[in-house]
């Protein structure tokens, strides 16, 4: 996982995979942040490398929210406006799956186990978390009280990660 802002973008992107500041980059070059909420194919035929989806979400506590992981696309998980906890923990052998839809949606949900020790981060706007399919995460967790959020999900494909 990655997790960082806008004002330390510019001198951590060496860092990073090229896709993930190319979407970065999208977020800022295409105004994303000032679109309506839907989808906004970015790379490869009708977006299939990479996508944005941009979202108005309210938040709900994490008891609320199942966690989710991917494995053909890497999310970068950007807040546009309002506040947001995302929690996330490594993918183990022993996470529950729930309900698996890899090969309709690339997303599967996992049980919540109160033994695992999630690691929450707190977003605010400018902020982006990057979970890779490795990262089970858990979004739009609500901080105190539920908050009307703006985000933008970047859906960067595997392909696009590769060395």
């Amino acid at each position: 996982m990655i997790i960082s802002d806008l004002k330390h973008f510019e001198q951590e992107r060496h860092l990073w995979p090229a896709a993930i500041g190319r979407g970065i980059d999208y977020i800022l070059s295409r105004n994303l942040g000032e679109a309506e909420a839907g989808r906004y194919d970015l790379e490869g035929d009708n977006g299939h490398l990479m996508f944005a989806n941009v979202q108005e979400v309210v938040t709900r506590p994490a008891e609320e929210q199942l966690p989710e992981s991917h494995v053909v696309y890497t999310d970068i998980q950007f807040l546009v406006s309002g506040e947001e906890k995302l929690c996330f923990y490594k993918v183990h052998p022993d996470a529950k799956l729930i309900d698996n839809k890899f090969e309709t949606h690339d997303v599967a949900f996992y049980e919540t186990d109160p033994a695992q020790l999630e690691t929450g981060i707190l977003l605010t706007p400018g902020m982006f978390a990057v979970c890779f399919p490795s990262d089970i995460h858990r979004p739009n967790c609500s901080i105190t009280e539920a908050s009307a959020n703006k985000k933008i999900v970047v859906k960067v494909h595997k392909d696009l990660l590769q060395l």
